[in-house]
């Protein structure tokens, strides 16, 4: 209850502090600011609230207790492993790569080009 009358008296107090407003002379900031300042009590008056409280004491049941006995010691049994198998792999065949050989009479093409003025009739010549 002393909070509330707290939050009221703050409120008044600030309420008496702001200039009071004139009819027709900016309507709507003046409901804007009217309407920041109900949000803002409302605001203060949530944040004072006490937090709830809520039981902290919970019973729940002991776990139970489980005994288990000792399993018996059993040495392991002997393991025989049977002799590694002998493979036997046939030689690699080695295989030559080709070779190629060209002939004594093989001549590279020859790729040529001429400009010149008009047309040689002479045959088989040049024209120089």
């Amino acid at each position: 209850m002393k909070k509330t009358i707290a939050i009221f008296g703050l409120s008044a107090l600030t309420a008496a502090t702001v200039q009071t407003a004139f009819a027709g002379d900016r309507e709507w900031a003046t409901v804007g600011k009217v309407l920041t300042g109900v949000a803002a009590v409302h605001v203060l008056s949530h944040a004072l609230q006490p937090a709830p409280v809520y039981p902290t004491t919970v019973y729940a049941a002991p776990p139970p207790v489980y005994l288990v006995a000792p399993a018996p010691v059993v040495p392991p049994a002997p393991v025989y492993l049977p002799p590694a198998p002998v493979v036997f792999y046939p030689q690699p065949v080695y295989v030559a790569p080709p070779v190629y050989v060209t002939p004594r009479f093989y001549a590279p093409p020859v790729v040529s080009f001429h400009f010149g003025f008009g047309h040689c009739y002479a045959p088989r010549r040049h024209c120089r």
